[in-house]
């Protein structure tokens, strides 16, 4: 079985080390000015950059996050850089100002893509790729503009510094830095409803995989748009550097969720090993079903067999509707290469292919150790019992059908020959046959109603007319 599992690689270890050291030693160098001033929120900032940029490397080592992994390690560096705002003024020289003004609110809105569309390589819906768009569009047109009308001074930053002054105007530049906070806001809080729906719509293990990753960003969002708005509503001092400080402490969430993500999909890999040892004490088919659907995490997923070489039915039996073929078809293999049977799995875990072809290897099996033949013919058993109690059924219905032909209707009949008979050997004699026409008429009348009354019994009116329940409550054995 291990031969048959995808292997799984392992985070390399000493790219972790190397770029967590580099990370670090970078943060540390850039919070030399201020350790005296603020050694407590140094130490939160050194390791936001450091779990930031470690994460990144975790997820680079899964094939289906590397994406997400880049993001992480530049958002480690954008955040870096956002902090250089802290420098004493004869730090503040050359480019670094430009470069923490214009990139450092990017680390929020890379951090931001890489929490929304974890665990999936790409953002899947148009709408959250047009968010970050807006987003990208935002804080980089808007900054130029800002750095474009304005002084570095009015920034807060050295005079001496380098900038993109063009046509500085300081109530441009108020009014403008004021419009930028409020965007940052309401796209802080956009992102919070888009990771709710995100919540909302995700199930089984997607749900699994990205709870924490979107519990993170919601977290950070919220807490960030209250510390933008204290800088927009100029609130007091204190009440502004403890936003500060819960807003780091509260990034600090982020790369923990990825790590707890990470570890949950180590976990379901491993469960496929156990796979095997429960389903190895199935007894049927829909134990077998129940065993995936709860390691796959999907309630819905069926186990569908062959019914013949190009028809798959239920494990209960039942032909496959439209609905369920156009899900997620993954063959059970069997060992000589071919298809013992079918999962039907919801399309969201194609992301995590590895795990269902796992499974699906783990139920091949099973299944082609007898228990698929076993239940097949189990079921074939009692398929063949039903037609032979339908035929049983029908053939003593014909004979009841025969009997009450003979013994009714057809005894009728022959009254209404014989009567007939008579009427016409009178009428040739002259004299007058209507007593035996009347009592031809009556038993016709007779063997009529005799015959509409067999036809109910086959077939009640009320059959086509109401369907069948109605028609078996009316019938005489109902």
């Amino acid at each position: 079985m291990t031969s048959a599992l995808p292997a799984q690689g392992k985070a390399p270890v000493r790219a972790v080390t190397v770029v967590s050291l580099i990370a670090a030693t970078t943060a540390v160098l850039s919070w030399i000015p201020t350790w005296e001033a603020e050694f407590a929120l140094g130490t939160i900032y050194v390791f936001v950059v450091t779990s930031f940029a470690a994460s990144g490397v975790f997820l680079l080592a899964d094939r289906s996050t590397g994406r997400t992994g880049w993001a992480m390690i530049v958002a480690a560096f954008c955040y870096e850089a956002s902090w250089w705002w802290t420098w004493p003024p004869e730090w503040e020289i050359g480019p670094a100002p430009l470069i923490s003004f214009l990139f450092g609110y990017w680390w929020f809105a890379i951090g931001g893509l890489a929490l929304l569309r974890y665990p999936e390589p790409v953002l899947s819906r148009r709408y959250e790729r047009a968010y970050f768009v807006y987003f990208a569009i935002w804080i980089v047109g808007v900054k130029l503009f800002i750095a474009a009308v304005s002084k570095p001074e009015w920034a807060g930053w050295n005079e001496h510094a380098w900038w993109l002054t063009i046509a500085p105007n300081r109530a441009l530049f108020d009014a403008t830095a004021a419009v930028f906070k409020i965007g940052v806001i309401v796209l802080a809080l956009l992102l919070i409803l888009l990771l709710l729906l995100k919540i909302r719509r995700s199930r089984g293990l997607e749900r699994a995989d990205s709870l924490p990753a979107s519990a993170a960003g919601i977290a950070i969002g919220f807490l960030g748009s209250f510390y933008i708005a204290a800088q927009l509503f100029h609130l007091s001092k204190p009440v502004t550097d403890a936003l500060r400080t819960i807003t780091a402490l509260t990034a600090l969430i982020a790369p923990i969720a990825f790590v707890i993500s990470l570890t949950q999909r180590r976990l379901a890999r491993s469960s496929v090993a156990d796979l095997v040892v429960r389903l190895a004490d199935c007894t049927s088919l829909k134990d077998v079903q129940s065993a995936l659907r709860e390691v796959l995490g999907d309630p819905t997923m069926l186990l569908a067999v062959p019914a013949s070489p190009a028809h798959y039915v239920t494990c209960e039996g039942y032909p496959l509707t439209g609905e369920e073929l156009a899900r997620w078809r993954v063959p059970v293999p069997a060992g000589n290469g071919g298809t013992v049977a079918l999962l039907l799995v919801d399309p969201a875990l194609r992301r995590r292919a590895d795990l269902v072809r796992s499974a699906a290897v783990a139920a091949g099996l099973v299944l082609e150790n007898g228990l698929l033949r076993d239940d097949l013919a189990a079921q074939l058993a009692q398929v063949q019992a039903s037609r032979r109690r339908i035929a049983e059924a029908g053939l003593a219905e014909r004979r009841r059908i025969e009997r009450n032909l003979h013994d009714g209707a057809q005894q009728l009949l022959l009254r209404v020959m014989s009567s007939l008979s008579l009427a016409k050997h009178r009428a040739q004699r002259g004299r007058d046959p209507s007593d035996a026409i009347e009592t031809a008429g009556n038993d016709l009348d007779e063997a009529l109603a005799e015959l509409r009354k067999l036809a109910r019994g086959i077939h009640p009116a009320v059959l086509g007319e109401m369907g069948l329940q109605p028609a078996l409550e009316g019938s005489p054995t109902g």
